[in-house]
């Protein structure tokens, strides 16, 4: 009986001008390269700032031409944008939902294979700037009654990521 392939592990189509123009959000070993450089040059803490800026200013443009197209004026606008995510998304993470009302969504991250590059690059204090922070930038840039509470990620090595997102009237 043949083993079934992990979604992480799936194969995918892309043109060498995907390959060559991938998402901002793609963990690389440039980026850490850059970053350590970075580091030693101007100091950790004022990289630190730059990278979190730049992730933020990427994730934030990026958030609002997808709204361009579909804008988030309520609660339900945001799942329903949320359950059309790409297949990139949805084989880079596992969720075990916890609670889905009218105005709340609550879930844990159980797998992410951003969490797992980084750290296979030695570098989850850069993923953790690069893709996990600027979550609650994105959050803002989708409309400002949207909320997300998060107190663990997989990033710095927790069991999960806890997501709450919630609309606040």
């Amino acid at each position: 009986m043949k083993q079934k392939t992990h979604k992480s592990q799936e194969k995918m189509d892309i043109t060498y001008e995907e390959f060559f123009n991938p998402p901002p959000s793609i963990p690389h070993r440039g980026l850490v390269r850059l970053v350590r450089e970075l580091e030693q040059t101007i100091g950790k803490e004022k990289a630190h700032e730059i990278v979190v800026r730049t992730a933020e200013k990427l994730a934030v443009e990026g958030i609002k031409k997808g709204i361009e197209e579909e804008p988030v004026n309520s609660f339900e606008d945001f799942i329903r944008g949320r359950s059309s995510r790409g297949p990139i998304s949805s084989h880079a993470t596992s969720e075990e939902l916890l609670e889905a009302t009218s105005n709340k969504l609550v879930f844990n991250m159980t797998e992410c294979l951003w969490a797992k590059t980084w750290k296979e690059l030695n570098a989850s204090d850069i993923g953790y700037l690069w893709n996990c922070k600027p979550d609650f930038a994105v959050v803002q840039a989708i409309h400002p009654r949207l909320k997300l509470k998060r107190t663990k990620t997989l990033m710095q090595g927790d069991d999960c990521c806890d997501f709450t997102y919630y609309w606040e009237e």
